[in-house]
Order: structure tokens, then C-alpha cells, then sequence
């Protein structure tokens, strides 16, 4: 009864908690799968060595503590990861000349990219407005998103990666787009969930922080992908009133 007096208030709160319980556990499956991997492999290469100690000889005890060695390497980096996603936050907020940051920004991704091989498309003209943000987070945010699309077009014959920027009054969009090979229909509920990720060797950290970033400065991000046919990443900023000085 008492969701029907106050609307949508209830409605929007059982929504919110659902999605966070939903958020909990899938962040809790990747990280039982990734933790649980590498435990029960750590688990067996010690109790190999510790039945056949006797029976190895040094080269052999070394390759099996080597083997464990690398195996609590990956944990280290695991915890590292969960560290990571507390310790980038939005540290102050202030106006920033967009045109500018942009300028900076574009210039090292070019660098980046253009070492791996791929083609980046751009606008090299920005419109000259003012955002509200943290210059440090928003860096971390497209520098993510960019690492993001390079990994997804590795292997690619021509790999593209596009970059375009469009304003309205309330605010600043940016898309990065590639011509990788997309995400799996059933890959894309968990692109922000923490730790999760299809390439091997990698934390899956980079759009989990990049979301979170996003949401401490008012703005959002969309990801859509259709498997073979790449992936769109749109990322919206709250721009204010105000021109770029000198501009």
C-alpha cells in the first residue's frame, strides 16, 4: 500500500537495490572465478611439490616454485586491482576549458595509438566551452576508454579508432568508437563490473573506474557493442554556462 501512496520514490529505491544487489554478485562470481582459478592452482602445484619433494631434483623444485610464484603474482594483482577502483576518486571539481584538455589529451593518445599501428580519427577542432570536472579523473576516464577500444581492434587488419565531440547546452558528449570485434551479447551486462574482462593477462578495471569517475562528476557513459561489428563508448559531461577564456 505504501508504494502506491508515494509512486515512483519506492518504486525508484527498490529499482536502485535491486541493481546493486544484481552489481554485488556479479562482482562476486568474477571474483570467485578469478581468485578461484588461481587458488586451486597454487593449491595443486604445492601439493605436487610437497608429495614428490623427495623425488625432484633442483631444477625440478625450482620449476614448481617458479610455477607458484607466478601463480601468487596473479593474486597480488587481483588485490592490486580491487585497490585500485577505491583509490581513483574525483578530488576537486572546478570549471575546465574544455578545447584545451582536449588539445593535450588528443595529443598523447595520437602517440599512443599511432605506436600500436592504428588509424585514429579525429575532429581536430573543438568547440570552445567549459566543463565542470576534475581535469586528473577526466584523463583517467578517456585514457581508459581509448585503452579500451586499442585492446578491442588488436588483430584487426585495418584498426580504426574514431573520436568525435558534439555540444548541447547542458552537455558534452564524446564518442569513441572502433572497428574491433565487438562484445558478446552475454559479455555485455558485465562491462563495468570490476575484474571482468575476455583478454587474457588483463584486470578488466579500466570502464569499471571510468564509470565510477563519471558518476562523481555528474556525468554518465554508454557502451554499445554488436558482436563483429565493434564498439561505441559515449561519454556525456556536464558542461556550464561560460566561454573558454581567450577563446
Amino acid at each position: 500500500m505504501i508504494s502506491l501512496i508515494t509512486g515512483g520514490g519506492i518504486v525508484g529505491l527498490m529499482k536502485t537495490d535491486i541493481e546493486l544487489v544484481e552489481n554485488l554478485e556479479q562482482i562476486l562470481s568474477t571474483l570467485r572465478h578469478e581468485l578461484g582459478n588461481s587458488v586451486n592452482s597454487l593449491k595443486i602445484t604445492l601439493d605436487v611439490l610437497r608429495e614428490n619433494y623427495d623425488l625432484f631434483d633442483d631444477a625440478k623444485k625450482k620449476e614448481y616454485l617458479k610455477r607458484g610464484a607466478r601463480l601468487l603474482a596473479r593474486q597480488q594483482q587481483l588485490v592490486d586491482a580491487m585497490k585500485s577502483y577505491s583509490q581513483f576518486k574525483v578530488k576537486e571539481q572546478k570549471e575546465i576549458a574544455f578545447a584545451s584538455f582536449w588539445k593535450h589529451f588528443l595529443s598523447s593518445a595520437s602517440s599512443r595509438v599511432e605506436r600500436e599501428n592504428i588509424k585514429l580519427i579525429h575532429h581536430r577542432e573543438v568547440e570552445s566551452c567549459l566543463i565542470m570536472g576534475d581535469s586528473a579523473a577526466l584523463n583517467k576516464i578517456m585514457a581508459s576508454i581509448v585503452e579500451n577500444a586499442m585492446e578491442a581492434v588488436e588483430g584487426m587488419d585495418d584498426p580504426v579508432i574514431e573520436l568525435k565531440v558534439s555540444k548541447t547546452n547542458s552537455s558534452l558528449k564524446i564518442v569513441v568508437e572502433d572497428n574491433g570485434s565487438g562484445i558478446g551479447k552475454n559479455d555485455m551486462p558485465r562491462v563495468f563490473t570490476p575484474l571482468f574482462t575476455t583478454k587474457p593477462g588483463k584486470m578488466g578495471m579500466g570502464l569499471p573506474i571510468a564509470r565510477k569517475l563519471l558518476l562523481e562528476m555528474e556525468g554518465r557513459i554508454k557502451v554499445d557493442s554488436v558482436f563483429g561489428s565493434g564498439t561505441k563508448a559515449r561519454v556525456w559531461l556536464k558542461s556550464v554556462r561560460g566561454e573558454e577564456r581567450g577563446a
